[in-house]
């Protein structure tokens, strides 16, 4: 029995799913799908044990971007921009905010600072 060509399980693959779902093989075991579900499209890459590792789901309401990886890493030479109606961070050891020159923080409503001890200087 031969092994089949990357081309030859590919097109295997296609014929497996249904015509809502298309998959593509990537190396290290990784799968790309695209597929539809309910009004929503998603387009999916997982790695070899099936889990998620990066999801865009494309909503009417625009698209919803989904990531679990160990590290994420954002680097950027001029600036990175969030604006959101809400932003949460969360952390189950530490969060460290440093900078080379200043740290701002500007409010029009109230700043509050809880914590067992809070250091100034």
């Amino acid at each position: 029995m031969s092994a089949k060509s990357e081309e030859e399980l590919e097109e295997q693959a296609e014929e497996e799913t249904s015509d809502d779902r298309r998959e593509i093989y990537l190396r290290e075991g990784r799968t790309l799908s695209v597929a539809q579900a309910g009004q929503d499209e998603l387009v999916e890459i997982r790695s070899s044990s099936g889990q998620v590792e990066l999801r865009i789901k494309l909503t009417p309401d625009g698209p919803v971007l989904q990531m679990e990886s160990a590290r994420l890493q954002l680097k950027a030479s001029e600036a990175v921009e969030i604006e959101s109606k809400r932003i949460e961070l969360r952390a189950s050891e530490t969060v460290q905010l440093s900078s080379d020159n200043e740290v701002k923080v500007d409010a029009d409503g109230e700043v509050r600072v809880n914590g067992k001890m809070i250091y100034l200087n």
